[in-house]
């Protein structure tokens, strides 16, 4: 029972948060803020993989693209960057530690 009431308590919590407004001065900011966005959701679903010790190659190509894009665009990338060169080391450890397979 306890443990119903905990997860109803964290659906109330994620619905109150995703209720919540967020402004922004500019559609530049706006874009700026998806993009920051869309990199983290990006490496969030990646690392259902890593924890699983399969490099993710997809998630990082998928970042690296997303940065260009944003670059292309004149925006900001650095945060994409950051997530991107994680899955690279990451993918190239797990990929060197499990050779040809």
């Amino acid at each position: 029972m306890i443990h119903v009431n905990l997860l109803s308590f964290s659906k109330i919590e994620t619905c109150i948060h995703a209720m919540q407004r967020t402004t922004f001065d500019s559609p530049q900011e706006f874009t700026q803020a998806a993009f920051n966005r869309v990199a983290e959701l990006v490496s969030q679903h990646g690392q259902c993989a890593l924890d699983n010790f399969v490099p993710a190659f997809s998630t990082e190509q998928c970042l690296e693209h997303l940065a260009l894009v944003a670059s292309e665009m004149a925006y900001d990338y650095s945060l994409i960057d950051v997530h991107a060169d994680l899955y690279k080391k990451t993918n190239a450890e797990l990929k060197e530690e499990m050779g040809d397979c």
